[in-house]
């Protein structure tokens, strides 16, 4: 037994996200710089994982693990995190993956992705935050369908629009996607998959705008619609969290003058929201830097 540590990223909401068949999936967008940071300290003179009251999933997570090995005692959990609660970008997720790393670290237990996995979905619908760079995962049953590497270098600018949804009471009710809603998400699916593969980051955008467009019909995003069409003036693609309160526009790093985009990007979306204080996000793949 050791002090134990495990980290997991966050993620600013999915590429995609639907039904294929009666198949849930998503396809993930995590961002490095976003992290949940878990230390775990083994005390033999408790029976339960004590942690704060906002970590509770994360404890649920932890005393499934410990139950799993037949391990009796109990300790103290810690979480740091700098992932947003309650705005589709996989806070309770990464929460509970840093949690089953620690816990499994303390003891030097042979922890597997398919593990967490499991015992995730055991606790809530999960986004998949265990498996390293782009995957498509079926969020209900906790099973990973597919790898797709990483993205090619791109820049995120996003913006929250205040807010938080309860994703566990979220995804309890049943989505109502057409025939059509599913041929746009299997085309997404197929758009990421050849984009990660041939480094095309136009077809990244194409996916996600997709997805973000079929999603207006189960949560709308009032920005949307300009969103859209600011990132078509860079040829880039509109990303949303599907469970969410985010949503950002997505551009390849090597359009000419990134850094002169960003900035008119920023300056078009707070001009449009200048009555609020809704927070902007600004992420480049390179830098793995969020401000």
């Amino acid at each position: 037994m050791k002090l134990g540590k495990g980290s997991c990223n966050g993620t600013f909401g999915e590429l995609v996200q639907g039904v294929i068949g009666d198949r849930p999936f998503l396809i993930t967008l995590p961002i490095p710089s976003l992290r949940s940071e878990a230390s775990f300290t083994p005390d033999p003179s408790i029976s339960k994982i004590r942690v704060e009251d906002s970590k509770t999933k994360a404890m649920r997570a932890g005393e499934l693990l410990l139950k799993r090995f037949h391990i009796k005692e109990g300790g103290h959990l810690e979480i740091h995190s700098n992932i947003p609660a309650g705005k589709g970008m996989a806070s309770s997720s990464a929460d509970i993956t840093a949690a089953l790393r620690a816990i499994s670290d303390s003891y030097s237990l042979p922890l597997t992705n398919e593990m967490i996995s499991t015992i995730s979905t055991k606790v809530e619908p999960t986004d998949g935050v265990m498996y390293e760079g782009i995957v498509a995962y079926d969020y209900f049953n906790g099973k990973l369908l597919e790898s797709f590497g990483d993205l090619p270098p791109y820049i995120l600018v996003g913006i929250d629009l205040g807010g938080t949804i309860d994703t566990i009471q979220f995804n309890q009710v049943r989505k109502a996607y057409s025939g059509e809603d599913q041929k746009q998400f299997l085309e997404a699916y197929h758009l990421v998959k050849r984009g990660c593969k041939e480094r095309n980051f136009a077809d990244i955008c194409k996916a996600a705008t997709i997805s973000a467009r079929v999603n207006q019909k189960i949560l709308p995003k009032p920005v949307f619609h300009h969103l859209e069409k600011i990132a078509d003036t860079y040829q880039g693609g509109t990303v949303v969290a599907h469970s969410g309160t985010v949503a950002g526009i997505l551009l390849d790093h090597n359009i000419p003058n990134p850094d002169k985009v960003v900035s008119h990007l920023l300056r078009e979306i707070s001009i449009a929201f200048m009555n609020s204080n809704l927070r902007l996000f600004q992420y480049d793949s390179y830098e793995k830097i969020i401000v």
